[in-house]
């Protein structure tokens, strides 16, 4: 009897070490450091890879006050944004802006707006009531993300103000897309990067007209 009882406490002794054993290691798998798999992303401007004539496709330096600048509501986040559905957004586990996506939309912006209206005097919102501008560019995005097919879209109305920032001297409204590889956040970033650079070429373009028309019928 004595021996079949110390039989039984030895057993009972070995379960419990090993359920203590793997407590243990599920423990250690549990509370183990993790890899960091979060990736920062920026948009870049078009003119970094344009030709350095286009930087002076436009005769004679002038002075653009860029902004404001709007940007929706639900991109005023570091993850980065897809709409997989019309009525459906969808936040990236480990996709992240490296800055604030306001702060890289008007910066890419105005690089490459001062490249494609061949001006080197782009003057970012708000500036002072000293500082002298030609034209206002004021834009308004209604969405700026990828889709479910990885197409990056852009729509936004974007109007040109006189010096004075009061007469408005033309207004429009743009939805452009670039096409990039689904679910490659890098390929994605460069396809919003190149929608801000069309974006930026339309606006320039009509600069352009409306100078050309200042020109004819001058004040």
């Amino acid at each position: 009897m004595a021996s079949t009882r110390q039989l039984l406490k030895t057993c009972a002794a070995g379960v419990i070490a090993m359920a203590l054993a793997g407590c243990t290691a599920v423990a250690q798998t549990i509370l183990a450091p993790r890899p960091d798999l979060t990736k920062f992303y920026l948009l870049t401007p078009t003119a970094d890879t344009a030709a350095p004539a286009a930087v002076q496709s436009v005769g004679g330096d002038f002075a653009i006050g860029l902004g404001p600048i709007k940007l929706p509501p639900y991109l005023d986040r570091p993850e980065v944004v897809t709409r997989p559905a019309p009525n459906r957004l969808e936040l990236s586990k480990d996709a992240r802006w490296g800055e604030s996506l306001q702060n890289g939309f008007t910066s890419v912006m105005a690089r490459d707006l001062a490249a494609q209206a061949g001006t080197r005097r782009v003057i970012v919102f708000p500036w002072y009531n000293t500082v002298h501008i030609d034209f206002q560019i004021q834009i308004d995005v209604y969405r700026f993300e990828t889709d479910g097919q990885g197409n990056a879209q852009l729509s936004a109305k974007w109007t040109i103000l006189d010096s004075t920032g009061k007469s408005i001297l033309y207004t429009a409204e743009s939805n452009l897309t670039q096409p990039s590889k689904p679910g490659d956040t890098t390929d994605a970033a460069a396809a919003l990067s190149r929608t801000v650079g069309d974006l930026s070429g339309q606006i320039a373009n009509m600069l352009r007209q409306v100078r050309s028309q200042q020109g004819a019928h001058p004040a």
